[in-house]
């Protein structure tokens, strides 16, 4: 009998922190993700020559206190190249504020023509920019 009592109580604890360490995990997952970042402006020079790297500032904001930039990813297809600011959020206890900050795309084009490139908004649509390469 006292075995068997003892026996419950051990699958009873056992459940008890299985079950705690699950809602603790839900919780942590909830207060990390990743998010595409709002880009409010490109600071590029309209007019650039073949092969010369050039540094684009992009200027976004963050939606909150827990926000921290990432990276900036970027597909090309012809002339026309899509990036994405991506944002790490990391927190449940966040500032209810907008963090602006900038960041630096280089840009290197290897034959002259106009360049489109255009920054993912939250939303799903574009902050579009030229640039003629000469």
């Amino acid at each position: 009998m006292m075995k068997k009592q003892f026996t419950t109580s051990i699958l009873a604890i056992t459940n008890i922190l299985l079950f705690e360490s699950c809602a603790k995990e839900e919780q942590e997952n909830k207060c990390f993700f990743y998010s595409t970042a709002q880009v409010t402006k490109i600071a590029t020079p309209s007019i650039v020559s073949v092969n010369q790297e050039t540094d684009l500032i992009v200027s976004y904001y963050l939606n909150n206190g827990c926000g921290k930039f990432e990276s900036l990813e970027a597909t090309s297809s012809g002339s026309t190249t899509t990036i994405s600011l991506k944002a790490k959020y990391e927190g449940c206890a966040c500032t209810d504020i907008l963090l602006g900050g900038q960041t630096t795309y280089k840009f290197k084009a290897a034959q002259a023509g106009v360049y489109y490139l255009k920054f993912l908004q939250p939303n799903n649509t574009y902050l579009t920019d030229t640039i003629t390469v000469n």
